[in-house]
């Protein structure tokens, strides 16, 4: 039996089916379709990929302007925009240093690179659309080939020589033929002949095939690409670089160059990243800056100050998701049930702590706040030493361990899907159970905290390895401190942030910036202490909560310190929590102090 939240990679999702299952989880979508250079940034799994899929002519073709489904599809030629998905994939075009021994050698290599790579891909994408092979169209697009395609490839130094004839051209697919095979020709003679050439020797090596930029070869293609009669005339092209973050660092300041070129009336660059690009110079050293060259949608920036419009979108994908399975309306929150027992228990004591303090006088709004504020960390501690038997359970709690990536839900509730249907003998799911929703959360935190760190670990460089060493000791100092300050007795217990009182070294910077790289952490500014300015914000995933024994609706709290504090945990774990423990453990608590018996580090 099919499982409703079985991963698949967008690009085997049929059109069909993203119409049916896509949901913009975040509001900010609807920006991505405009005209303009954007930057969509965020963590692995947080929807970027399904947007693209979404924005691509095959799909949009199944919904009008308004996003509402049709019941037959549209021409190409009545879109609002048409999409062009340009995947960097690891390794693909960041295999070596281009170099040659001039000025702006290595800038025009890597950006013929690139443009020859993108080229390939874009028609070999254009080769697939659905274009009627008549007359019209195979005599528009052969004229485009020998007026357009060939001669700007000759101004760019290409053979004539190498040029193929299409004049016996039967239909419009032979012509697509002809045109990816003369890129895979330009790009062969780079990658297999100079490149090769470059990486068996340390001397420069000259290149005298053709070189093609952006701004003379690529943008006029497409410009003139997009008056044939079987394209939306005078509409946008959007370009779709997905992760960005995989270019070389002058393949990152060539596209800079592209995003500051004032063409964005035909063509916009939409660019994903997953949070590593960090380089905003163009190859001539000056910087694009927002809004001025583009606009950008930080999607963990989004989460953390509109939690309740993710709330709805998860919801929402959830239940379009189990509609297809079961063919009648489940609600997600009747599909993830809560703990029937545990769920009293918390209503009771949130209904005595509101009595005491409306007994101490506050007012109905005071109450219900220090009882919202209070009643699970209390549930907790009061747990004692059974404070593993709190159960992870419930839809509302499974969409804030997911922390705004919706990958994140998908996965694990995959995960108890599975685990489901084999307890019910194959029969169809109405729900899922607590205890099979709170065993496998538990077991996908410990492995986002334990297997997939080793997995980091092994990935990157040998120089590398240390710093994966102080994340993971930085990542279990934070998770462990806020335990202590969940089952103390301050003012404040849900805290799942630490807020920088200044500006951290550069050794704690570089650290923290991979946690939120690798999606251990997010990264947000609130106000400073004093109101005089804006600190630092370091948010733990939520995953983590099983793993640490935190309660994941924690957002309320911040714990500010220097950043000379922070570092400690780095290197010294056992420093760092020691110098909270005494002001934050009560004294009578020992279900904690085995946590913190660490091996020096």
């Amino acid at each position: 039996m099919e499982n409703p939240f079985e991963y698949k990679n967008p690009d085997a999702i049929s059109p069909k089916d993203i119409i049916d299952l896509f949901v913009p989880v975040f509001g900010e979508y609807y920006n991505i379709p405009l005209i303009g250079h954007t930057f969509i940034n965020g963590a692995r799994g947080s929807g970027k990929s399904m947007m693209f899929r979404y924005m691509m002519p095959e799909c949009q073709r199944l919904v009008n302007k308004r996003g509402e489904k049709l019941d037959e599809p549209r021409k190409i030629t009545d879109l609002e925009y048409f999409s062009i998905f340009l995947p960097i994939k690891k390794g693909h075009l960041n295999k070596t240093d281009i170099q040659l021994n001039e000025s702006h050698g290595d800038a025009l290599l890597n950006e013929h690179f690139m443009v020859a790579h993108f080229s390939l891909v874009m028609f070999d994408e254009l080769s697939k659309l659905e274009i009627d092979d008549d007359g019209l169209n195979l005599e528009k697009l052969k004229l485009f080939y020998n007026e357009v395609f060939v001669e700007e490839l000759i101004y760019c130094g290409f053979e004539n020589e190498d040029v193929i004839n299409i004049e016996d051209a039967k239909s419009i697919k032979d012509v697509f033929k002809s045109i990816i095979k003369t890129l895979k020709i330009i790009n062969k003679d780079f990658q297999k002949d100079y490149i090769n050439k470059l990486v068996n020797t340390n001397e420069s090596v000259p290149y005298n095939g053709c070189i093609l930029s952006y701004s003379d070869f690529l943008t006029v293609i497409i410009k003139e690409f997009r008056q044939l009669p079987f394209m939306p005339n005078d509409k946008p092209i959007f370009l779709l670089i997905d992760d960005a973050d995989e270019l070389s660092i002058i393949q990152r300041k060539i596209l800079n160059s592209w995003v500051a070129v004032r063409s964005t009336d035909v063509i916009s660059l939409k660019i994903s990243t997953q949070l590593k690009y960090k380089v905003f110079s163009t190859v001539n050293g000056s910087r694009i800056d927002t809004p001025h060259d583009y606009s950008e949608i930080n999607m963990n920036d989004i989460y953390t100050t509109k939690r309740g419009l993710y709330y709805d979108r998860v919801k929402a994908v959830v239940e379009k998701r189990l509609q297809r399975y079961t063919d009648d309306p489940i609600l997600a929150e009747d599909f993830f049930m809560e703990d029937s027992k545990q769920k009293e228990k918390i209503a009771e004591l949130f209904n005595q702590l509101k009595e005491q303090q409306l007994q101490r006088g506050l007012d109905s709004d005071q109450a219900y706040d220090y009882a919202y504020r209070y009643t699970t960390p209390i549930y907790i501690t009061n747990l004692g030493g059974n404070r593993s038997t709190f159960s992870y359970s419930g839809f509302k709690q499974l969409v804030n361990i997911s922390t705004g990536i919706i990958r994140e839900f998908i996965d694990f509730s995959s995960d108890m899907f599975e685990e489901a249907i084999s307890s019910n003998k194959g029969e169809k799911l109405k729900f899922i159970s607590p205890s099979i929703q709170n065993d496998k959360i538990r077991k996908y935190s410990e492995q986002r905290v334990i297997y997939e760190f080793d997995k980091y670990k092994d990935e990157v460089e040998v120089e590398n390895k240390v710093d994966m060493d102080k994340l993971r000791n930085l990542i279990h100092g934070m998770g462990e401190l806020f335990k202590m300050i969940l089952i103390s007795d301050q003012s404040e217990r849900r805290v799942f942030s630490v807020a920088l009182n200044d500006e951290p070294s550069d050794e704690l910077k570089k650290i923290l910036d991979l946690g939120v790289s690798t999606g251990y952490l997010q990264k947000s500014m609130i106000g400073n202490k004093e109101g005089t300015g804006r600190a630092r914000l370091y948010i733990l995933n939520r995953a983590l909560s099983p793993f640490f024994g935190l309660d994941p609706s924690s957002f309320a709290g911040y714990k500010f310190m220097n950043s000379s504090v922070l570092e400690i945990a780095l290197t010294n774990k056992k420093q760092f929590l020691n110098s909270f423990k005494k002001k934050l453990l009560p004294e009578n608590d020992n279900t904690f102090q085995g946590t913190l018996k660490f091996e020096e580090e």
